[in-house]
């Protein structure tokens, strides 16, 4: 295995900081700090880079606030200056943990997401699969609050041995486990977090592809899928899966959410519920698509609007949406035919 010694000039570096200012800008560029960073930027990047340098940096608090989207999630956020910081070691470990990753690993990685995911899968089920084969569908129970933070900085110390590097990642791993427990969980809303979270199920990957030589296996975060003609193949599996997750990561599979059923009921994944012969849309996105349209008055309407049926253009569903278009035409100020052609 090829590990990294010289990392830490790269990451400290006043290039890279900078292109880290440029992509946390991006994100948010309009807010009251943001802005008043970029009032001083030179300076502020260069005493950025000297805390660095004398590891007198200290991550700020973590913000808090809560989303429902469908269920209660708890987002942590840190100020601009910290994204900053997250920044710069994503632009120089990602690249060194991509050459590991699976290509049917999905979430927060470059030129994949959950189209390239839909695609891939539904070649796979219209081309090889019939509707008497399986699927067994899983996720991980409370993954991030789960992550152990102590098996996660042992998985990254293999490749990474700057010793410096390690060291702000494991301060950020460490950052806050407030509402985890000890020496458990990574918040949800860290840009680290979305690269740490592909880092730490990658065993999961290697496992089910090296070990089990499971052909036909698609991860998005901590959700996955395997499709399979056999179902006590699946039942195999998945005993298999169980032990492997609690064994070497510490994770669990939710019985209520780790099913074994056949490809004519539809596998629902990445937003989307695939059939052999068609893709049709989640029935709770659709429910919050019209919820949206009767919002008229909500700030970047037409940018929501326009999002969702992004997402709705890789299903079957024209005539669906042709039918709310009809019904909504008041509130949508948008060209149907040019959205579909």
């Amino acid at each position: 295995m090829k590990t990294y010694t010289n990392l830490w000039q790269e990451i400290i570096s006043f290039k890279n900081l900078l292109l880290a200012y440029k992509k946390a800008k991006k994100a948010k560029p309009h807010t009251n700090e943001t802005l008043s960073f970029s009032l001083n930027l030179e300076k502020n990047l260069i005493e950025l880079q000297e805390e660095l340098s004398n590891e007198s940096y200290k991550q700020s608090k973590y913000r808090v606030f809560i989303i429902f989207d469908p269920k209660k999630r708890t987002i942590k956020y840190l100020p601009f200056k910290d994204r900053v910081v997250h920044h710069a070691i994503v632009n120089v470990i990602e690249s060194i943990c991509e050459k590991e990753f699976i290509s049917t690993s999905y979430a927060c990685r470059k030129k994949k997401g959950t189209h390239k995911a839909l695609k891939d899968i539904k070649q796979k089920i219209y081309n090889k699969f019939k509707e008497e084969n399986y699927c067994l569908k899983g996720d991980i129970k409370k993954y991030f609050p789960s992550i152990n933070q102590d098996i996660l900085k042992k998985i990254i110390s293999r490749k990474i041995k700057d010793k410096n590097a390690l060291n702000l990642i494991y301060k950020i791993i460490e950052s806050d486990h407030s509402d985890f427990g000890e020496h458990k969980g990574i918040p949800i809303g860290n840009l680290t977090s979305q690269l740490f979270s592909n880092i730490y199920l990658n065993e999961l990957d290697y496992y089910v592809k090296q070990e089990l030589n499971i052909k036909h296996y698609y991860r998005y975060v901590d959700d996955f899928i395997i499709l399979e003609k056999s179902k006590k193949q699946l039942q195999i599996y998945k005993r298999k899966l169980k032990y492997f997750l609690k064994k070497e990561l510490n994770l669990e599979l939710p019985k209520e959410k780790c099913n074994i059923f056949k490809i004519k009921d539809g596998v629902d994944f990445v937003g989307y519920k695939i059939f052999t012969n068609k893709i049709l849309l989640r029935k709770r996105n659709i429910k919050r698509f019209i919820k949206r349209i009767k919002d008229k008055d909500s700030n970047n309407y037409n940018s929501v609007i326009y999002s969702y049926l992004g997402h709705f253009k890789y299903a079957n569903s024209y005539f669906l949406l042709q039918k709310l278009f009809n019904k909504y035409k008041d509130n949508l100020n948008i060209n149907f035919v040019r959205i579909f052609s």
